[in-house]
């Protein structure tokens, strides 16, 4: 007999699947969209569908190898039938047996192992960017891109302004959840998957949830009380008000942003977080940025970028991505890296940041901009988080003292 619950959840997550590959929709946006549409959905039945929508977007590429290879479902195109067969090779579901035969379970097994010697394949990413990764990284690229292939974990960065780490790791465990401690100061990670934006804590702005790899980059930055901050790409504002808690609400952070709607975001955080030194101001014009020439103590970049160290969190990005998009980012990266180091005044620093793995993103921007800049900057200290070594995501990170 088939289990209805399970035949709808695929059908669910087909349809959600689709979506995100045919539609072109963020998988971000398609996930919160289905689960608003099942108000039904216990919190078990919502962590179901949204894990198992990642992973079926993450495994694309493999899925439907396996399907085109099978002898059995050969040519025949369906979303579902790809759900199905994540449920079978990656997950080992027994309820497949309700719509696969014996048979063609043992054939999609088989072609799923068959498939294993070809990396692009068994890692489901687009060739060129195996291609590209082999280039940049060389005998690195295959324990990365493995290591990218993993379910993220889920890191919390505690705001020292309302609490600590004790303290919050007793509060959270009081509420239910299972929490444990990193070595980090500010982080502490979930030890099981759970709803942790329901409890108690999150609503009086004691946490944000932050990967360990991303939380470097704040302290990095070397802020001290009192100072003028700019973060000049600060989008949604999680580096910004990690900023403002080291600078323990001292100070001023001027987040910038070409998109108003996250900034807008940024301030609804800081309230939350108690924080009141932050101003935001949108980058509509490059008069912006002029004005505010030689003003800057510490200036943050978190410029934009390929993304890739963070692929385990958004694996439909992978789909998205081109050479040529790559190629446009870098350029860009260099331009915010020459226009907007301008802001630091003499004896100020700034940090270049990027969640990417790409050394041409990375290193090789900062030497190019130095070699540019004729020693106006000197580069104080870099910093790469690889995520097969770490188990968090993909950073860089460069800090330049501005001289002359």
């Amino acid at each position: 007999m088939i289990d209805k619950d399970f035949a709808n959840t695929v059908d669910v997550i087909a349809k959600g699947l689709e979506e995100v590959l045919a539609g072109d929709r963020s998988l971000n946006l398609v996930s919160s969209h289905w689960i608003k549409q099942n108000p039904k959905w216990n919190a078990i039945n919502r962590g179901l569908f949204a894990e198992t929508l990642m992973e079926v977007t993450r495994w694309w590429r493999l899925l439907d190898a396996i399907v085109n290879k099978s002898t059995a479902l050969r040519n025949k195109e369906s979303f579902r039938l790809k759900v199905l067969t994540y449920f079978l090779v990656k997950s080992n579901d027994e309820r497949v047996g309700e719509f696969f035969s014996k048979e063609i379970q043992d054939d999609l097994k088989s072609c799923y192992h068959q498939l294993q010697s070809e990396r692009a394949i068994a890692e489901s990413i687009p060739d060129w960017l195996d291609s590209m990764g082999e280039h940049e990284l060389g005998g690195l690229w295959t324990k990365e891109i493995n290591a990218l292939n993993t379910l993220p974990p889920i890191v919390l960065r505690i705001n020292t302004l309302k609490t600590n780490k004790n303290e919050l790791l007793k509060r959270l465990t009081y509420e239910g959840f299972q929490v444990n401690g990193l070595n980090q100061p500010d982080a502490l990670m979930l030890a099981k998957r759970a709803d942790i934006f329901k409890s108690k804590a999150f609503f009086e702005g004691h946490f944000e949830i932050q990967d360990a790899s991303s939380q470097l980059v704040a302290p990095f930055l070397d802020v001290k009380s009192g100072m003028r901050v700019v973060d000049a790409c600060a989008g949604h504002g999680g580096k910004t008000l990690h900023i403002a808690s080291l600078m323990k609400n001292r100070g001023k952070i001027l987040a910038l942003d070409n998109a108003d709607w996250k900034l807008d975001e940024l301030m609804n955080r800081s309230v939350r977080a108690g924080i009141s030194i932050i101003e935001t101001r949108p980058i509509t014009t490059t008069k912006v940025v002029k004005r505010l020439k030689d003003k800057a103590d510490r200036l943050l970049l978190d410029v934009p970028c390929s993304g890739l160290g963070v692929l385990r969190r958004n694996p439909d990005s992978k789909w998205r991505l081109t050479p040529e998009k790559i190629e446009e980012i870098k350029k860009l990266q260099a331009y915010i890296l020459d226009k907007y180091s301008q802001m630091v005044k003499i004896g100020g620093k700034f940090v270049y940041s990027t969640c990417s793995i790409l050394p041409s993103e990375n290193q090789m921007q900062i030497q190019s901009f130095l070699s540019r800049t004729n020693g106006v900057f000197i580069l104080e200290e870099e910093k790469s988080i690889s995520p097969s070594e770490s188990g968090f995501d993909g950073f860089y990170m460069a800090r330049l003292l501005r001289v002359k």
